[in-house]
């Protein structure tokens, strides 16, 4: 066959194609991933393995979101929010409050996704000022705007409905004086119509009426202007005096304030706002330990000595035990004899400042016993006085009137018993009581001590009385007083004029404290000790 021939022959001589196959085959072909996880998770091929395989996936999400919420929850407890350092102040204080079984979130989280998210959010804020040491010092306290409405959680166990119900305190508590004078005080809070039914007379009409308020101050230490809405519609508004510059038209004063302080509707924490973290009064814990004899009271000036030293800040706790320490030296200097005598119930005395000093500060944290003011009453902190303080006047068409928000001191309780007590006045108090100076004019109605055989006892008893007359405080001549008060205090004495006022109503026109309970150091006292708390008559 020629060359061109065999060119020409036809393709159907060649080997069959089907004879290089296992050439082909000789190099394996590699599978997609996809058919590998098909192989793994093939579809089901009876209803008995689709069942199996769907209690298998929902017992993987099961365990998830249980991890999850358990996760969650914990986040929001105590243990959680207390594992910084920072916290150690407000743990401690929650640890020994009345809501220590209380999640921190049912207090500071609000109801809802939304409520849930904020506070993650502002969690996170703060984890990242701890990991980069940017948290202020002391940790401030929460603006309560930012909280949950009091509906949300106080009023979710507690009910408005007993809220008028009448309580008799007692206190056993102890002067500053050289003696360290033990008194018995007990007074009652009750509605101030004296009907217990009455809540629109109570202690706590302000969150059973409407009452909206403004401050400058995140924690509303001082407030500047009050707005009454009545139940018939009508509205007063009374507004701070060192805030008015003109008395016969305060409207532009008054509307400046509401501007720049936006209101504030009145609830449960503006009065009970360390209720959930509330630090040891020192005030009350120094009386306790005496009382239980932990503190000798016979020791000459040791209730004034220890309150020196509790209510003053220390940059270390070594510090803050060797300022208790130092009433050993104190002894030594002022009372030799009781340092020699008495070097045991001294000793007790130092160790027992030094745990209420552990209990009230942080060093640390720069946490003192004054750092967070509780406004429950108004013995340790301006609390009640920061509206009843005779100086929140009424405008009546734009003016100021000499109208203030009541600030007598029966105006939410009665007048505290200081001694021997076995009564406390019951029942609404006469016409003849709202004269301002009844308590120097009554004499001309009840010309003895003992009520007994007049109308007066129907109400109260001898030793309520007494309790009065003993105290030196009727010494002191009304007459004339805006002019000639000074030469009375000096004549009787700053403690009988404490006995009813207290500093914050002097303070409306002296810059300097005056009575007993101001910034001035009690006698003794180690230099630069602040004495801020108020320690002589008055309510517990």
């Amino acid at each position: 066959m020629t060359e061109p021939e065999r060119l020409l022959e036809p393709a159907a001589s060649a080997e069959p194609a089907a004879s290089a196959e296992p050439a082909a085959s000789a190099e394996p072909i590699r599978q997609p991933t996809r058919s590998l996880l098909r192989g793994l998770l093939h579809r089901p091929r009876s209803r008995r393995g689709f069942f199996a395989l769907l209690l298998v996936v929902a017992g993987f999400a099961a365990f998830a979101a249980f991890g999850t919420m358990t996760a969650v929850t914990w986040t929001e407890t105590a243990d959680f929010c207390g594992r910084c350092h920072q916290m150690d102040p407000e743990l401690a204080a929650y640890e020994a409050g009345p809501h220590r079984d209380v999640a921190c979130a049912e207090c500071h989280v609000e109801p809802g996704i939304e409520g849930w998210v904020k506070a993650k959010l502002n969690g996170t804020r703060q984890l990242i000022q701890v990991l980069t040491g940017t948290f202020p010092t002391p940790i401030p306290p929460p603006d309560h705007a930012n909280l949950p409405s009091a509906s949300d959680t106080c009023l979710s166990c507690h009910s408005l409905g007993r809220l008028a119900t009448t309580t008799v305190l007692t206190r056993t508590q102890f002067t500053a004086d050289e003696a360290n004078t033990k008194q018995f005080v007990a007074l009652m809070i009750r509605p101030s119509s004296g009907d217990p039914e009455d809540q629109a007379g109570s202690v706590h009409w302000h969150v059973l009426q409407t009452v909206d308020y403004g401050s400058a101050d995140p924690n509303a230490q001082t407030i500047d202007w009050v707005r009454v809405i009545r139940p018939d519609g009508s509205v007063e508004r009374f507004i701070a005096s060192d805030q008015v510059t003109m008395p016969d038209d305060a409207t532009p004063d008054l509307e400046h304030l509401q501007q720049a302080e936006p209101a504030r509707r009145m609830d449960c924490l503006d009065c009970h706002n360390r209720v959930g973290h509330p630090l040891p009064s020192p005030r009350r814990e120094v009386d306790l330990a005496m009382s239980d004899g932990r503190i000798d009271a016979t020791l000459p000036q040791v209730k004034a000595q220890a309150m020196a030293i509790l209510t003053a800040g220390y940059p270390t706790l070594g510090a803050a035990d060797a300022a208790a320490a130092s009433l050993r030296d104190f002894y030594r200097l002022r009372y030799p004899e009781v340092a020699d005598a008495r070097t045991v119930a001294i000793d007790d005395a130092v160790t027992e400042v030094q745990l209420i000093y552990r209990l009230a500060a942080t060093p640390e944290m720069k946490v003192t016993a004054l750092t967070y003011p509780d406004n429950l009453g108004h013995t340790d902190f301006p609390g009640c006085f920061r509206c009843h303080d005779g100086a929140h006047f009424k405008l009546v068409d734009g003016k100021v009137s000499s109208q203030a928000i009541p600030f007598k001191c029966d105006t939410c309780h009665t007048f505290p018993q200081i001694g021997e007590v076995t009564s406390l006045p019951m029942g609404e108090a006469p016409e003849t009581h709202d004269d301002g100076l009844w308590v120097f004019n009554h004499g001309a109605v009840a010309p003895a001590e003992d009520p007994g055989g007049t109308t007066c006892g129907v109400c109260h008893a001898k030793d309520y009385c007494v309790n009065c007359h003993e105290t030196g405080a009727l010494q002191v001549t009304h007459d004339d007083m805006l002019l000639n008060h000074a030469s009375v205090t000096d004549q009787t004495g700053a403690a009988a004029c404490a006995y009813c006022h207290q500093p914050a109503y002097c303070a409306r026109c002296h810059s300097e404290p005056v009575l007993p309970g101001g910034n001035s150091p009690p006698s003794g006292s180690p230099v630069g000790l602040r004495w801020p708390l108020t320690t002589a008559g008055g309510a517990p």
